[in-house]
């Protein structure tokens, strides 16, 4: 009589189709939330041209020459002061932007797209030879997806950082 007795241990279909249901909600909120793809994309690229200006800082202070970073359209460049193209850490000469990636107005604050940093690292907006200090706040502008993040390098001392 024991065998009739024994009571079945499981789910009713009411409790699956509840189950499923509110893993369907959390599913479905946190991919609103996840960011997109474009998005960490550009403060990726933000973060990429930030140490790149950084290492091209640090070049012209260790070797005690100038050297500028040159940006011409979706790609830049490093280059000595007599125009030789320098590579980058990661062996590359050129950095082109990621696809989708592009460049905001940056003209305003660094005339012809350049960068230059003396042998003490002091900032100029055009060769270091034409002696043209950086005097204001220089922005570079990503864009990408909808978001933007922004390289700043500060004048006199040539900090870089990212907005």
């Amino acid at each position: 009589m024991d065998v009739l007795k024994k009571k079945k241990s499981g789910f009713t279909i009411i409790e699956l189709v509840i189950i499923i249901t509110i893993i369907s909600i959390v599913a479905t909120y946190a991919l609103m939330k996840f960011p997109s793809t474009p998005g960490i994309n550009v403060s990726a690229q933000a973060q990429q041209l930030a140490n790149d200006i950084r290492f091209t800082q640090t070049l012209a202070m260790t070797s005690g020459q100038d050297y500028y970073l040159k940006i011409t359209g979706s790609t830049y460049q490093i280059l000595s002061a007599s125009g030789t193209p320098q590579t980058f850490a990661f062996g590359n000469i050129t950095t082109r932007l990621n696809t989708g990636i592009t460049f905001g107005n940056y003209l305003a604050t660094l005339p012809n797209g350049l960068i230059a940093f003396d042998a003490l690292g002091i900032p100029y907006t055009t060769n270091p030879t034409a002696a043209t200090f950086l005097t204001v706040l220089a922005t570079i502008p990503l864009n990408g997806g909808g978001s933007t993040s922004t390289v700043t390098i500060t004048p006199e001392t040539g900090r870089v950082s990212i907005q």
